[in-house]
C-alpha cells in the first residue's frame, strides 16, 4: 500500500467512475444510450512536502512511474457510513460477466462502492434486495462462495497515468499533482 510518513501530505484525493458511454436521437424523438460495459475508476491526488523531505517521494516515483501497480486508501470514502452491520459473504459461486450476487441478509445502499475478497476492483451498487447485490460493472472474476464482500476501508489498485509530470520545483515547500488508473486485471 502506498503510505506516506507524517512528513508527506496526500490532499486534494479525487476518484472519478470512467464509463464509456454513447447515445443517438432516432427520427421518432427517442433518445437510446448504450454503455459499452467497460468501467474502471480514475484518481488524482496532491503530495505536498517540505523538500528537505523529498525521499520519500521521489522513492515513490522511482518505484511506480513505470507501470508498477500501487494500492491507495479511498480516505473518507473508505470509511463505510452506512446501515450494514457484520459481515456480508456470497452465498454461491458467481461467474466472471455476471452482475447478481446472492449473499447472505444485507442492508447495503443503492450507491455503495464494495470490493470482494479475491480481487481489488471497486464495483458499484446498482440495484439490490435484502438477499442478492446487483453491480456495475459486470464481474471482472469468478466470485467464490462464502466470500467477502468488503464495503469498509476500500483501496484501490492503480496505475499512475503515463502523461504525470514529475518536475520538483526547488522550493521550501513542494506539491506535487499525480493521476493514475485503476489497475483492471
Amino acid at each position: 500500500m502506498a503510505t506516506f510518513t507524517n512528513k508527506i501530505k496526500v490532499t486534494n484525493f479525487q476518484i472519478k467512475s470512467t464509463e464509456p458511454m454513447y447515445s443517438n436521437q432516432s427520427w421518432t424523438g427517442q433518445k437510446i444510450t448504450r454503455s459499452t460495459g467497460i468501467q474502471y475508476y480514475k484518481i488524482q491526488f496532491n503530495l505536498s512536502f517540505n523538500i528537505k523531505d523529498r525521499g520519500e517521494v521521489l522513492n515513490f516515483i522511482a518505484q511506480y512511474s513505470q507501470g508498477k501497480p500501487f494500492t491507495m486508501s479511498l480516505g473518507h470514502l473508505s470509511n463505510y457510513v452506512g446501515m450494514q452491520q457484520g459481515s456480508l459473504t456470497s452465498q454461491t459461486q458467481v461467474p466472471k460477466g455476471s452482475i447478481i450476487i446472492n449473499t447472505n441478509n444485507n442492508a447495503i445502499a443503492v450507491g455503495e462502492l464494495i470490493q470482494f475478497g479475491n480481487h481489488n476492483k471497486i464495483y458499484r451498487i446498482i440495484d439490490r434486495t435484502d438477499t442478492s447485490l446487483t453491480v456495475f460493472p459486470a464481474l471482472q472474476n469468478v466470485v467464490q462462495a462464502g466470500e467477502i464482500i468488503i464495503y469498509d476501508n476500500l483501496i484501490i489498485e492503480a496505475v499512475l497515468d503515463n502523461d504525470n509530470d514529475y518536475t520538483i520545483p526547488v522550493e521550501s515547500v513542494v506539491t506535487m499533482q499525480f493521476k493514475a488508473t485503476e489497475n483492471i486485471i
